[in-house]
């Protein structure tokens, strides 16, 4: 059987960040669809 290894961190006000969170992408790549 396979497993699956999940980290999320989530805010006090429900938000969520994308992996790799940069000044660029503050949101993390693809942070944007997660909202």
């Amino acid at each position: 059987m396979s497993k699956l290894k999940l980290n999320i961190t989530m805010s006090i006000d429900g938000f969520v960040a994308g992996p790799d969170q940069s000044p660029e992408h503050p949101l993390g790549v693809g942070g944007e669809e997660l909202h």
